[in-house]
C-alpha cells in the first residue's frame, strides 16, 4: 500500500468515526419530568422530538423554548412547524404523565397558529384576524387541554380617516384596513368576499406608488402563492378603492369592470393575467 493510499484510508475512516459524533452534536437535550426531551435531525432535514427515546412530533422547524409552570405543573413548551412564508410556528405542550412519561398536547392546524400566553393557570393562544376574521382565543391547562376562552375579532382604529393615510401611505396593503375610514369603505364593496380576499394580501410588500396619488400592492396567501393572489389600488387622494383577486382562472374585481378606471385597469398587470 503507497504513502497516498494510506493517507486516503485514513482520511475514509477519520470520516466514517467522525459521522455519529456530527450526528450526536446535532441534537438538543432537555432534562425534563425526570428524563430528557430530545430533538435530532434527521437526514432528510426532519426534525424529531422525543423523550426518552419515544417519539413524540416531527416537523422541518422545532425549536426548544422553555419551561413554564401552569396551574402548579411544570411543561415544556416547543416551537414546531413546517417554516415557510408567513405561516407561524405550533407550539407543542409536553408534561409527565405521573408514569416516568410525557402528555403532548397542540392546536389543530397546518399553518398561522398564535404564540403562546402564559398565565399562572392556563396559556392562553390568541390568534391574529384579519380583515373580516373572527377567531376564537384558545385557553389549556394540564389538566383540561384546549378549551373557547372567547372570540376576537378584526376592528379598526377608532377616529382614523383618509388624512392619516395620506400622510403615511407607502405601508402594508393590510395596514390600510386599520383605517377606521378606510375599512367602512372595503367593508362596503367586499361585503362577505372581506375575509377571503384580505387572505390573499397576508404576504405582500409595501404599498407602491404607482403615479399621482395612486398607490398599489400585490400579496398572496400563505403557502399559496400564485393560488389566490389579491390586488390592491387606492387613489388616496380621490378617496377610490378597486380590489382584485385571483380565483382559480378567473378574476374577481370589486367594484365591477366598469368602474375601473384606465390607471388602476393597469395595475391588473401585476397579477399576472392576461
Amino acid at each position: 500500500m503507497t504513502a497516498a493510499t494510506r493517507f486516503l484510508v485514513a482520511l475514509l475512516l477519520a470520516g466514517a468515526l467522525a459521522s455519529p459524533a456530527l450526528a450526536q452534536n446535532n441534537s438538543e437535550k432537555i432534562p425534563f419530568a425526570g428524563g430528557t426531551i430530545t430533538i435530532a435531525e434527521t437526514a432528510d432535514y426532519e426534525k424529531i422530538v422525543s423523550f426518552d427515546g419515544r417519539e413524540i412530533a416531527r416537523d422541518f422547524q422545532v425549536f426548544f423554548e422553555r419551561i413554564v409552570t401552569v396551574s402548579d405543573t411544570e411543561v415544556a413548551l416547543i416551537s414546531i412547524g413546517p417554516g415557510g412564508n408567513a405561516c407561524g410556528a405550533n407550539t407543542l405542550l409536553l408534561w409527565s404523565d405521573g408514569h416516568g412519561g410525557v402528555n403532548a398536547d397542540k392546536l389543530d392546524g397546518d399553518c398561522g397558529w398564535p404564540a403562546p400566553a402564559v398565565a399562572d393557570y392556563s396559556v392562553f393562544f390568541v390568534p391574529w384576524p384579519g380583515p373580516g376574521e373572527e377567531l376564537p382565543v384558545q385557553r389549556w391547562r394540564p389538566d383540561m387541554g384546549f378549551h373557547m376562552a372567547g372570540m376576537l375579532r378584526f376592528a379598526p382604529d377608532p377616529g382614523t380617516d383618509w388624512e392619516d393615510l395620506a400622510a403615511t401611505p407607502a405601508v402594508h396593503p393590510l395596514d390600510y384596513f386599520s383605517n377606521e375610514a378606510f375599512f367602512a369603505e372595503a367593508a362596503g364593496i367586499l361585503g362577505s368576499d372581506l375575509a377571503e380576499y384580505a387572505l390573499g394580501l397576508r404576504v405582500a410588500a409595501e404599498m407602491e406608488k404607482i403615479g399621482g396619488d395612486l398607490y398599489a400592492a400585490t400579496g398572496c396567501v400563505p403557502h399559496n402563492c400564485g393560488g389566490a393572489d389579491s390586488l390592491l389600488v387606492v387613489d388616496i387622494a380621490a378617496r377610490t378603492i378597486w380590489f382584485a383577486q385571483m380565483r382559480g382562472t378567473d378574476l374577481a374585481l370589486w367594484p365591477s369592470d366598469d368602474q375601473w378606471s384606465k390607471a388602476a385597469r393597469d395595475a391588473l398587470q401585476r397579477l399576472r393575467t392576461p
